[in-house]
């Protein structure tokens, strides 16, 4: 690991203890991988150094390693049905207009929608990351309680194992 990669999992980890969380319970297996729950919603912090292209990335950085911060919380499944499927992303496309520091993302892999934070590290501040698990952690609970109520579906279900 990097100098890079150091200082910004610290940042994250201060970032954690602010927040009320201990930091040593939160850590999974790999460095750079943390676990916290809000209410019945987990929420994963990463970090991560971004070594290839993607190809979606719209710029490659000269003069510095690009590390890529992200929150994540799964929230529920997708419902079954063409129209109820549509009327879900509708309102998911509509309530994303109003989420800050968050987005919706769909896995079609694994039929679940959840909500995300990412940005690249460069210049990143402790306020900056205790946005992100906030807002995450907010929109994801929210969400959760709104939509599986709405369209039948089912939450994702708490992992109590890291």
């Amino acid at each position: 690991m990097n100098e890079n990669f150091e200082g910004y999992s610290n940042l994250i980890e201060e970032a954690l203890t602010t927040l009320g969380v201990n930091k040593e319970n939160a850590r999974c297996s790999e460095p750079g991988q943390w676990l916290i729950f809000n209410g019945e919603t987990e929420v994963y912090v990463d970090l991560w150094e971004q070594k290839t292209d993607s190809g979606w990335n719209y710029f490659q950085p000269e003069g510095y390693n690009l590390h890529v911060f992200q929150v994540l919380a799964p929230i529920c499944k997708l419902p079954e049905g063409d129209d109820m499927l549509q009327a879900f992303y509708e309102d998911l496309l509509q309530n994303n207009l109003n989420l800050l520091f968050a987005s919706y993302i769909i896995n079609k892999d694994e039929q679940m929608l959840a909500v995300k934070f990412r940005r690249i590290c460069n210049a990143i501040k402790l306020e900056d990351v205790i946005e992100a698990i906030e807002s995450v952690g907010f929109y994801a609970e929210l969400t959760r309680g709104v939509l599986t109520q709405k369209y039948g579906v089912d939450p994702i279900q708490l992992d109590q194992e890291k």
